[in-house]
């Protein structure tokens, strides 16, 4: 299940700007107001070069039209023009400087040009000069969520939500911003309160569904699922799957193509259920990323096992000799519609045991002892690192176990994170030299399960693990809810036990718990 959620429910401020201070009776005002608007109308149903061509006509008889110039802004971000688009609403804002709607569509582009401190200023430039209005404080909010300060962003969509409590929209983005903070139960109320405003709100209907998977409540979560392919970022045509609802118990006779999605974390994770399928009798071909085919082969050989024929993208020619043709994650709803209904098995994945015992020779000719794999954080290394991922210097607790060798299972170039761990804290985290942990996943398969225990982020470094079944824990930068695990630990993985924090905890009391379960082993629930 992909627990993470982008919130990328901001609201839209207002076109218009204040009262215009020229004469409103000027037939040439009018006409310019008239047109402006059928431009910005143009630009909202998509039409982009009537918008283009209307907002340009106004320009040419003015070029110090306000609006005009906000519109063509609107319409270079529409095409990706970010700089372009800042430029043209800096030049509106030069013109009428207290317009909140142009500061707050300046903050929206700079979000796209990924200059968060600029785009808050703007959008909180936005709210001092029109505080009252809901979009406008929802884009702040939205935008303090999004630049990984959710804490701050909630009183401005509660407020945006006071204002207008009957916007889908302002209750979706609140949703998403409280399920960011932890509070899952209360995200649910309002992604529920959003929908029955506007059922088609795709990134309501998707993010919902992450956080009912996430609290457990796997059924009416998995309803929603495949609304992710109307949001932003699934770009896979849904008019291409296709699948008997329910799933026969009898798929002899029927060929399944089935695609991995998302990152490798949910490749590993959602190909789980591929057993699921060839049990039931199915001919399967699974498409996924290059460097998993080896691996994914090896673990499920009654399958065929391709690579996407180009990178992170699946087939979309040959699909008429498939009967059943969908992403893994939709299998989801076939398969896992209750804790219940997720297996005991703790090993899905195989590596190749010649490569274990090699791999196991290498280790242990390291030093003796328990070995803990350790992975900290993920290759993130923008806004949202700190929110998921501690610093090497929060890793005190669990570096200070006695009698464990450490084994580096980090996927990038870690060297310096690595000198500061052994000049800091006297530890070594190994190195197994030669092995690239990045593309050679069935050698980083291989080497987790040489190991006794893994220690990891939320990233696939714990989604291979718990493949494998070795007893991982996995940390998160939030809290797990407690209807996610079954009986303590990952209900995909059993072998992963899931420990997490609120949000604004320092990290050192959860790997203090982590510490706890290294020197037990693993096992249990925490």
């Amino acid at each position: 299940m992909a627990r993470r959620s982008g919130g990328r429910q901001t609201g839209r401020p207002p076109a218009a700007p204040r009262a215009p201070r020229v004469d409103p009776a000027d037939p040439v005002v009018r006409r310019h107001a008239e047109e402006v608007r059928a431009a910005m109308q143009a630009l909202e149903r998509g039409d982009l070069e009537s918008a283009r061509s209307g907002f340009r006509a106004v320009l040419d008889e003015n070029i110090r039209h306000p609006d005009a110039l906000l519109g063509m802004g609107l319409f270079a971000s529409r095409v990706e023009l970010f700089d372009t688009a800042a430029s043209l609403i800096r030049q509106a804002i030069d013109i009428d400087p207290g317009n909140g709607s142009y500061w707050s569509n300046l903050g929206n582009v700079l979000q796209k040009m990924d200059r968060w401190d600029e785009a808050i200023e703007a959008h909180r430039k936005a709210v001092r000069f029109n505080p009252n209005h809901f979009a406008i404080r929802q884009n702040l909010g939205s935008a303090l969520n999004l630049a990984d300060r959710p804490f701050e962003g909630l009183p401005h969509l509660r407020e945006a939500l006071r204002l207008n409590p009957n916007s889908p929209d302002v209750a979706a983005s609140y949703a998403t911003t409280l399920y960011r903070v932890g509070e899952y139960g209360a995200a649910a109320r309002f992604f529920r309160q959003a929908l029955a405003g506007n059922p088609q709100l795709a990134g309501a209907r998707f993010n919902g569904a992450v956080n009912l998977n996430w609290i457990g409540q796997w059924q009416e979560g998995w309803q929603s699922y495949d609304w992710r392919y109307a949001t932003q970022g699934f770009h896979h045509p849904p008019a291409l799957f296709r699948a008997p609802d329910p799933l026969p118990e009898d798929l002899h006779g029927r060929k399944a193509l089935v695609f991995g999605e998302q990152g490798i974390g949910d490749e590993v994770r959602f190909a789980t259920m591929v057993p699921d399928l060839l049990g039931r009798g199915a001919t399967v071909t699974l498409e996924c990323a290059a460097k998993l085919q080896p691996l994914f082969q090896r673990s499920f050989p009654t399958a065929t096992v391709r690579a996407f024929p180009v990178p992170g993208e699946a087939s979309e020619a040959g699909l008429d000799d498939f009967d059943i043709v969908l992403p893994t994650g939709s299998l989801g709803r076939h398969f896992r519609m209750g804790a219940d209904r997720f297996p005991e098995r703790r090993q899905v994945l195989q590596p190749d045991p010649v490569r274990v015992a090699e791999l196991g020779r290498r280790v242990a000719a390291i030093a003796p002892g328990p070995t803990v794999g350790l992975c900290w954080r993920s290759r993130a290394r923008g806004r949202t690192r700190a929110e998921f991922y501690p610093e090497v210097a929060e890793l005190g607790p669990i570096l200070a176990v006695p009698g464990v060798t450490f084994v580096n299972l980090q996927y990038d170039d870690c060297a310096a994170e690595l000198a500061e761990i052994r000049e800091r804290f006297g530890v070594q985290v190994h190195v197994i030299d030669g092995l690239d942990l990045f593309d050679d996943l069935a050698g980083s398969a291989a080497l987790s399960a040489a190991l006794d225990m893994v220690v990891s982020a939320n990233t696939s470094v714990a989604a291979i693990a718990g493949g494998v079944g070795v007893p991982t824990v996995e940390f998160h930068g939030r809290p797990v809810p407690p209807g996610y695990p079954v009986n303590g630990h990952d209900p995909w993985f059993p072998s992963v036990t899931p420990v997490g924090k609120r949000m604004a905890d320092p990290w050192g009391r959860l790997f203090r718990t982590v510490a706890r379960l290294v020197a037990e082993g693993g096992g249990g629930s925490a």
